[in-house]
């Protein structure tokens, strides 16, 4: 990252200007409480949701749903008044989706890029982390060159995760094929979704949801789920 932009970025998160959300109640902790997708068969896998201070990721194929399972996430964290971060570097975050999905746009940090700037995101993604101020960071790297990530040091995923344990926060990677999970975290593997339509077929139609399947790990059954209007 440029330093201009990592300096200009720290004193945003060290200025607090994203406030995060509200101190726990007396006697809760935050980091045993799974984050939800909000899809009973999909946090059903995963006993309830993605483990805090955990890498973890979802993987597939396009249209398989990974980009809409992780606004979904994000959409019941930003609902509770909490924060989340989005590094982009591939720049497919469509905003205007999220916010229709339910996602709370100001309490949203967007940190997006080129496909030259993988480095640099990876960067950014470990500032963000260490200030401590969201409950769930997306990586998406979905649209990003397999080559980039093969470049990356075998360490940088190690890094990241050792920079969330024992903490509140739950990193999600969203990548086209199994990139890294963390110990404790899940790897979900999503199949080709069947889409589904309002009206006839035809220019005029629109999107109504994706039906789509989800396993977890070595877990050979797979879950169905629906995500709508995505």
């Amino acid at each position: 990252m440029a330093p201009a932009l990592k300096e200009s970025l720290e004193e945003l998160l060290r200025a607090r200007r994203l406030q995060a959300e509200a101190p726990p109640l007396r006697g809760e902790d935050r980091r045993l409480q799974p984050l939800a997708f909000g899809v009973a068969a999909l946090d059903g896998l995963i006993a309830g949701g993605l483990p805090r201070g955990a890498l973890s990721e979802i993987h597939g194929p396009a249209s398989s749903g990974r980009t809409g399972l992780a606004i979904a996430l994000c959409a019941r964290s930003t609902g509770r008044g909490a924060l989340v971060a989005w590094v982009d570097p591939a720049d497919r975050f469509d905003p205007a989706s999220a916010a229709e999905a339910g996602m709370d746009l100001a309490r949203l940090l967007w940190l997006r890029g080129g496909q030259s700037s993988l480095p640099s995101a990876l960067s950014a993604l470990g500032t963000v982390l260490g200030s401590g101020l969201f409950e769930a960071v997306v990586l998406d790297v979905a649209g990003v060159d397999a080559d980039a990530l093969r470049r990356l040091p075998h360490t940088s995923f190690i890094r990241l995760q050792r920079m969330i344990e024992d903490s509140p926060t739950a990193l999600l990677l969203v990548a086209a094929s199994h990139v890294a999970c963390g110990p404790g975290g899940v790897s979900l593997g999503l199949a080709p979704a069947s889409a589904s339509w309002s009206g006839a077929p035809g220019p005029g139609r629109l999107l109504r949801g994706l039906c789509g399947e989800a396993r977890a790990g070595r877990v050979t059954r797979p879950a169905p789920f629906r995500l709508d209007g995505v």
